[in-house]
C-alpha cells in the first residue's frame, strides 16, 4: 500500500488495506469497540453482560432486528480512503461521519485518475434511469448456443451449457446469471482461479470481462471507449501541469481536474451509521463503482465485529420492508399454511422468542407455537 501513497508521515506505514477499483483502497486506521461493547450497553446493568456466546448473539440479533442503534453507535471505525471524486460525492452524502480530506489548495494533485475496466462500461439500462444495464445478463443471453456437442450443466439439471471448462464441466445461460454457480464454475474455467476474496462487484466485472471474449468487436469498441477515459485525464492533468508552471495558484488550477481524479480522506463513523451506509451503497442498485467500496469496507466490519455483522446480513443487508398491503396478502390464512411457516422457521433456527415474534408480525396466534412446541415443565 505505501508506494501508492502520497508521502505523507502522518499516515500509518502499513495498515490492513482492500484495494478499490484501479488506485483506490479502503484502509482500516483503528477501530473502537466491537459485539462486546453492543452487548455491554445494551446491558448496561450488568456490566460486561452475559456469560454465554449464543445470548449475546441473541441479543445482537433482536437489537439490529428493531432498530436500537444506539447500542451500536458505542463501535466507531476509522478509515483511511482514496476514490474518485465523483465516487466521494454519494459517500459525502452519509453526514453522520468526520471526514478530513486531502488539500488540492494545500498540495500538488498526483497524476492518478480513475479509467473504468472493460467490465465496468456499459449503456443506459432502458428501465432505471440512474444506472447502467446488466451486461452479465445481456452477454449471457446473446451467447451463441454450443450444439456440438451438447454438455449438461453442472449447476441446474437438464439445461445445457453454453460455456465449457477445458476439465469438461459446463454452465448454462441461467447458470452463469447465478453469482454462486458462477463462483463454482470459475476454478475449472479460468485456470483454477477461484472466486475467493473477490468482492462481489469484483467477480460481476470479471465474469463480463470472461464474456467480452466471445464478442470481439464490442470488446473493442469499449476498448476504445476506455481510451477515450485515459487520454481525458492525460490532457487534463497537462493542462493542470501547464497552469502551475505558469503561476497559476493552486487552488484554481485544480479547477480544470476531471471527476476521475482521486481524492483521499480520513473517515470515521459509528456501527449504526455504517450499517446504513452499506445497506444503501451495497444494494444492487447503487452504482456499481461505489458498492465496491461498500464491499471493502464491510469485510473490516465482519472482522471486527462478527456477530453484528451476522445479524446486519440477515436481519437488514438480505431483507426488506413490507407494506401493510403486502403484509395481508402474503399473509398465510390457513392453519396448515401457517404450520409449514413456523416449521420451516424453526428449522432454520428459530425458537420460541423469535417465533412468537414472527407470529405478531404475521397475524398468526401465538398459541400454535406452544402447540407444536410445547413449553418445558420447570
Amino acid at each position: 500500500m505505501s508506494e501508492e501513497l502520497h508521502e505523507n508521515p502522518e499516515y500509518p506505514p502499513e495498515l490492513p488495506t482492500r484495494r478499490v477499483l484501479d488506485h483506490g483502497f479502503v484502509a482500516l486506521v483503528e477501530s473502537m469497540g466491537g459485539d462486546h461493547s453492543i452487548v455491554q450497553a445494551a446491558r448496561v446493568s450488568y456490566g460486561k453482560g452475559t456469560k454465554k456466546v449464543s445470548t449475546d448473539k441473541a441479543l445482537i440479533s433482536y437489537l439490529i432486528r428493531h432498530r436500537h442503534t444506539t447500542p451500536l453507535e458505542m463501535v466507531e471505525f476509522k478509515f483511511l480512503m482514496r476514490m474518485p471524486v465523483f465516487i466521494a460525492r454519494q459517500v459525502v452524502r452519509h453526514r453522520m461521519v468526520s471526514i478530513n480530506e486531502y488539500s488540492a489548495r494545500y498540495s500538488i494533485v498526483p497524476d492518478r485518475f480513475w479509467v473504468p475496466s472493460l467490465g465496468a462500461i456499459a449503456e443506459q439500462d432502458a428501465v432505471n434511469r440512474q444506472g447502467r444495464s446488466d451486461q452479465v445478463r445481456e452477454l449471457a443471453g446473446t451467447l451463441p448456443e454450443r450444439t456440438r456437442p451438447p454438455v449438461p450443466c453442472s449447476f441446474l439439471s437438464g439445461e445445457t451449457a453454453i460455456l465449457v471448462a477445458p476439465d469438461g464441466r459446463g454452465i448454462s445461460r441461467r447458470g452463469l446469471l447465478e453469482p454462486a454457480h458462477r463462483d463454482a464454475f470459475a476454478p475449472s474455467w479460468s485456470e483454477g482461479k477461484t472466486a475467493a476474496g473477490m468482492t462481489p462487484t469484483e467477480n460481476y466485472v470479471y465474469w463480463v470481462e470472461q464474456l467480452l471474449h466471445f464478442f470481439p468487436e464490442r470488446k473493442a469498441k469499449l476498448e476504445a471507449i476506455r481510451e477515450v477515459y485515459a487520454e481525458q485525464n492525460r490532457r487534463s492533468y497537462a493542462l493542470y501541469e501547464q497552469l502551475l508552471a505558469g503561476g497559476v495558484a493552486r487552488e484554481i488550477a485544480r479547477c480544470v481536474l476531471p471527476l476521475s481524479m482521486y481524492t483521499e480522506w480520513y473517515w470515521k463513523i459509528d456501527l449504526h451509521n455504517l450499517m446504513h451506509f452499506l445497506k444503501l451503497r451495497m444494494d444492487p442498485h447503487a452504482q456499481l463503482e461505489v458498492r465496491a467500496y461498500g464491499e471493502a469496507a464491510a469485510t473490516f466490519v465482519k472482522e471486527v465485529c462478527p456477530m453484528a455483522w451476522e445479524a446486519f446480513e440477515n436481519e437488514v443487508l438480505t431483507g426488506t420492508l413490507v407494506s401493510g398491503a403486502e403484509l395481508r396478502v402474503l399473509r398465510p390464512e390457513e392453519e396448515t399454511a401457517q404450520r409449514e411457516v413456523l416449521t420451516e422457521l424453526y428449522e432454520l433456527g428459530y425458537r420460541e422468542r423469535r417465533l412468537k415474534e414472527t407470529c405478531r408480525k404475521l397475524g398468526i396466534d401465538e398459541r400454535l407455537v406452544d402447540e407444536l412446541w410445547p413449553p418445558r415443565k420447570p
